[in-house]
């Protein structure tokens, strides 16, 4: 018979896909409501095209791996740290909340025993972002009531597990009489008990797997599909061990995503390529293989509605409440309260697989699952609505918030500077920042093939430090003119420009291409000169008493922070007020302050044939011209970086007579 075979399963499912969101938009519906419609449609209680059991349940149980492990790639991980009060007090009241008026419903008004309340407590505590993918295309993934309601949803999830691991121990289990899926939730392996298993799952996921992830990408997986691959295997391996672990596998997806988020950049080839293979097949299968499990029949049966709206109250009431408070104790807009808690109304695997076992266990009837079902459809009615509601009234992150690691340019024109110490100083400041390394070039019309294998080296020196990249040959009618279009078309945070090291004379009588660029740069610039790997950083500030110098002080710290070779490789600080940057690389280790004035000679000194010196502009701009001559003898095989703020890098040098000893000095 031809209905059930895969061939046919594939074309439903395929065409479910393509077409359930295009149909559901066109009466106002969230695409994903269409994908679960078209799945009850299909399934098993109306046409019976789709099975629950094949297929597209498996392609549904990868889905809701893969929504979660995409959750976890692309967390900010900086901005939750600077945020972690507000996510964690949302995830604890999340949890706590409508567990607690679950437990009240249970027991008062379904007149269920304590163990049977704490499953259905359960339940409706936990949640699944099904309407995550909207707010990433909207470009509110970095939005703090995103952030909260994604930590919301892990510790809720884990929470919720926990109890499910401390009511189902209470029975004796018979798990022959289970789903393998529910046999693996409900029975963690003996030889590795909760208190154990849990933390070598966190180990893993959060140490071992980064680990193994930057020896892949350095040393062997240096094409895109090889680490895309990677990716995969590192979901797998933390879902695997999850369930290992005894709790549900989306767990460990989400944690290895986490462990995997510094590897893969937000705005890197490789993250579109796991968020395109996610959006097109996998986490659509997931929402189609929810509808398979509705009867529609239950929508027209009395109590099964009663049960329904209640545990919709529960959840919306309870998820609403927490964040509520969490929003007035964090000062957030209403807006974003609001899209916090239409996040976290959704509900899918956990509830599900908790209902699931309560069943198979005994501690509630066929009608609790049923209801569970209905409500399920309701709060993903109510998520998707409200979601797409918030997300109109939120405005996106303001243009401040942007990394100075976000979006690197890297000038890969041939230079005397080393490629691969180039690619690598810029590779460490977009790594740090979770950003994304672009070598590029500015050809004249006829060099665009040796501009394109340019950027192929400089491609390959940075796959073989473990950085994405992309790069860009741009034909412009000049460096400068081309440099700045890229710049405002691609929203770059950075540009990293090869310079030949100080020389006095010539820029000083005849300009520098980089001054050009650095006077209407509307970024941070950084002009480099890079011969060997460095292995100690020295920072010099100057004078910092005018607030634009302060300004560019603050960014070579900023860089001085991101480009230390390891956590313990030595930084010397130098200048009359070290204490204007001291917050940013004082909490660093082996840190070394010269708060004195010293002359240019005694400077040079101090620097070691091995060493990154990072200086702001104004130090070069405001320096002798005797001093740049001692300057660019001594420091012609040294490693230099020359930072200035927007439309402030120059290189030329001598614009004013003030010794650099005064400048040092001064303040």
């Amino acid at each position: 018979m031809f209905v059930g075979t895969v061939e046919f399963t594939l074309l439903v499912l395929l065409g479910v896909i393509l077409a359930g969101p295009l149909i559901a938009e066109r009466f106002r519906i969230p695409g994903l409501l269409g994908l679960i419609f078209f799945g009850m449609l299909f399934g098993p209680h109306v046409l019976d095209w789709l099975g629950r059991v094949g297929l597209v349940e498996d392609l549904g149980a990868i889905g809701i791996l893969y929504l979660m492990f995409l959750a976890g790639v692309s967390f900010n991980l900086k901005a939750f740290l600077e945020n972690r009060k507000s996510a964690i007090t949302f995830g604890l009241l999340g949890f706590g909340t409508p567990f607690a008026l679950s437990i009240w419903a249970g027991i008062s008004v379904l007149e269920l025993e304590v163990l049977s309340a704490l499953l259905i407590g359960a339940m409706w505590a936990s949640n699944t972002l099904v309407a995550y993918p909207d707010v990433r295309a909207a470009g509110l993934a970095d939005n703090r009531a995103v952030r909260d309601a994604v930590s919301a949803g892990v510790v809720a999830d884990l929470l919720s597990l926990f109890v499910l691991a401390v009511a189902t121990s209470t029975v004796v289990i018979d798990v022959s009489d289970l789903p393998d899926a529910v046999a693996d939730l409900v029975e963690p392996p003996p030889s590795f008990p909760l208190l154990l298993s849990v933390p070598m799952l966190v180990g893993f996921c959060l140490w071992v797997l980064p680990k193994l992830g930057a020896w892949f990408f350095v040393r062997v997986g240096h094409s895109r599909t090889q680490r895309f691959l990677f990716s995969l295997v590192g979901m797998a391996a933390g879902a695997a061990l999850a369930v290992l672990a005894g709790v549900e596998g989306l767990i460990g997806a989400f944690l290895a995503g986490l462990g995997l988020n510094r590897l893969i950049p937000s705005r890197s080839e490789l993250m579109d390529r796991l968020d395109f293979v996610g959006s097109s097949i996998f986490i659509p299968a997931f929402l189609v293989s929810i509808g398979l499990s509705i009867d529609p029949a239950v929508f027209f049966d009395l109590a099964t509605l009663q049960l329904g709206l209640l545990f919709t109250g529960l959840v919306i009431v309870g998820k609403s409440i927490a964040a509520g408070i969490s929003g007035a104790l964090f000062r957030l807009t209403i807006d974003e309260i609001g899209l916090t808690a239409s996040l976290s109304y959704g509900q899918a695997a956990s509830t599900l697989a908790i209902a699931q076992v309560g069943l198979s266990l005994g501690f509630f009837g066929q009608d609790v699952v049923n209801g569970a079902v209905l409500a399920i459809v309701l709060t993903a009615l109510i998520t998707s609505f409200g979601t797409q509601f918030f997300i109109r009234r939120v405005p996106r992150p303001a243009a401040s918030q942007v990394s100075l690691g976000e979006f690197v340019l890297v000038d890969a024109r041939r230079s005397s500077s080393n490629t691969d110490v180039v690619m690598d100083f810029a590779g460490r400041i977009a790594g740090t920042d979770d950003g994304l390394l672009v070598p590029f070039t500015i050809p004249q019309a006829g060099q665009l093939e040796d501009a394109r294998s340019r950027i192929e080296e400089a491609e390959a020196a940075a796959a073989a430090g473990g950085y994405d990249t992309e790069g860009v040959a741009r034909v412009s009618e000049s460096f400068t003119t081309g440099l700045l279009e890229l710049a405002e078309e691609t929203a770059a945070s950075l540009a990293v420009l090869p310079w030949p090291g100080v020389r006095p004379g010539t820029d000083s009588l005849l300009g520098s291409e980089l001054d050009s660029f650095g006077e209407r740069s509307p970024i941070p610039t950084v002009a480099v000169q890079m011969i060997e790997p460095w292995n100690r950083v020295v920072l010099m500030i100057g004078d910092t008493s005018i607030e634009w110098h302060r300004e560019d002080a603050l960014l070579a710290a900023g860089i001085v922070q991101r480009v230390r070779r390891q956590k313990d490789s030595p930084v010397l600080v130098i200048g009359r007020k070290t204490s204007d940057v001291e917050e940013h690389v004082g909490a660093l280790e082996n840190v070394e302050f010269i708060n004195r004035s010293l002359k240019t000679r005694e400077f040079l000194g101090q620097v070691r044939p091995d060493d990154l010196v990072v200086v702001p502009a104004y130090i070069l701009r405001n320096t002798s011209l005797t001093d740049q001559l001692r300057m660019a003898r001594r420091l012609v095989k040294n490693d230099v970086a020359v930072v200035a703020g927007p439309h402030r890098l120059t290189v030329a040098g001598a614009r004013t007579p003030h010794r650099m000893e005064r400048l040092i000095s001064h303040g």
